[in-house]
């Protein structure tokens, strides 16, 4: 993974941590998923609201 493709995982894993960003999750699920388009690449994610905890669940390339 290129320097430039991390920093901007980076960028996507802190706005993911904003509500506002994030949007809703489905239901029951609170598992996500957050395309990086420029870099092909896309994130599967968890929030867990009591402990405001997100989890990056996996990193995939886009077919």
């Amino acid at each position: 993974m290129s320097a430039e493709a991390f920093g901007e995982l980076q960028g996507a894993l802190e706005r993911l941590g904003d509500a506002s960003v994030r949007g809703p999750l489905p239901e029951g699920g609170g598992a996500g998923r957050h395309r990086l388009s420029r870099h092909g690449l896309v994130l599967g994610y968890a929030w867990e609201d009591r402990s405001r905890t997100l989890t990056l669940l996996s990193l995939e390339r886009e077919p």
